[in-house]
Order: C-alpha cells, then sequence, then structure tokens
C-alpha cells in the first residue's frame, strides 16, 4: 500500500510553475524545482514525474488559476464591454504593481517551447480556445452574429497576450490602456 503524500499537491505545483515562469523551461534545472518544492528530487519525481511532465503540470495549473480568473473576469456582470476592460485593466494594474516583470507563463509557453514541442503547444493552444470561447460568450449580447463573434474574439485574444508580452518587456500601462482602447472600440 503507497503512503499518502504528506505535502499539498497543489501548493507544490504552484511553487514549480513560478520557477518555470520566472526562470522559462530551458534554464530550469531539476535542482531549481527541488529547490522551489522543498521535497527530495524522488519524491518530486514520484509526484510529478520528470522536468517535462512537470512543466506541463505548471501550464495546466496556469490554466486553472490564472486564466481562470480572467474567464470568471468575462463570466461576471456587466456589458461587454465592461467585461473586455476589465480583462485588460488587470494587464494594466498589474503593469502598474510591476507583477507582469516575468510576463505570461503561457506565452512565454508559447514563444520558448511550444514551437518545438507537440504537447506544450497542445496545451498553449487547449488554454486560448478556452479563453476565446469565454471572450466570444461575454461578446454574445453586443455581436449576436456567431461569426463576427469569433472574428472580434480572435483579434482580442491576440491584442490580450499582445500586452502580456509587451508587460514583461517594461512596455508602459498607457501602452496597454490604447490596445484596451482601441479593442472597446470595435465592441458594438
Amino acid at each position: 500500500m503507497a503512503r499518502p503524500r504528506e505535502f499539498d499537491e497543489q501548493q507544490v505545483i504552484e511553487k514549480l510553475m513560478n520557477v518555470f515562469w520566472e526562470k522559462g523551461y530551458e534554464a530550469t534545472s531539476m535542482k531549481d524545482l527541488v529547490a522551489a518544492s522543498g521535497l527530495l528530487k524522488g519524491s518530486l519525481y514520484g509526484a510529478f514525474g520528470d522536468k517535462h511532465a512537470q512543466y506541463l503540470a505548471a501550464l495546466r495549473h496556469y490554466d486553472r488559476t490564472r486564466i481562470q480568473a480572467g474567464i470568471d473576469m468575462l463570466r461576471g456582470e456587466g456589458t461587454p464591454r465592461q467585461k473586455i476592460a476589465r480583462l485588460f485593466d488587470h494587464v494594466i494594474d498589474s503593469t502598474k504593481k510591476g507583477i507582469f516583470a516575468g510576463g505570461c507563463l503561457l506565452c512565454n509557453a508559447s514563444l520558448e517551447v511550444a514551437a518545438m514541442d507537440r504537447e506544450v503547444k497542445t496545451e498553449v493552444k487547449t488554454t486560448i480556445r478556452r479563453l476565446k470561447a469565454a471572450i466570444i460568450e461575454a461578446l454574445q449580447p453586443a455581436v449576436p452574429n456567431e461569426e463576427q463573434a469569433g472574428s472580434l474574439a480572435s483579434f482580442i485574444v491576440s491584442a490580450y497576450f499582445g500586452t502580456r508580452i509587451l508587460a514583461k518587456g517594461g512596455a508602459p500601462a498607457a501602452m496597454i490602456g490604447a490596445t484596451r482602447d482601441h479593442c472597446l472600440r470595435l465592441i458594438p
């Protein structure tokens, strides 16, 4: 009979995610992951698999926590414009506070790993599809035509992730605000 785990898996995966987020996949060593998790290497491998499996778990955790928080904003109260504005305003507020210094883990994965790794690419695409679907849902009252809503949602997703990449590069909050404002003007 296997021993029950003496650690909180979600807390550990949060720590692993933060290491990958800060350092990137290639620059993260198993030594970094062991240090961040507080687990022995064997326990870390036993719970989450090798470095690649840990990275995939970190991406899934990012989707369930950070991306889901954005989806929850989109499903909240308000007009379509208010919902989309909230999504961008979170990036603006985080930029002002210096929170996006590491950028967006999903964007980082897209740029660093997805082109060479089919599993990572699948995770990235799945997350983007989820966010786009939530944006389409938020737009429906203003854009009932499914094709038009899908097209506008694609643009908003691109602008949104673009602002997250720019935030990592130190773009001023005003630039992100201008992008938000342009997206909002496109919503009838």
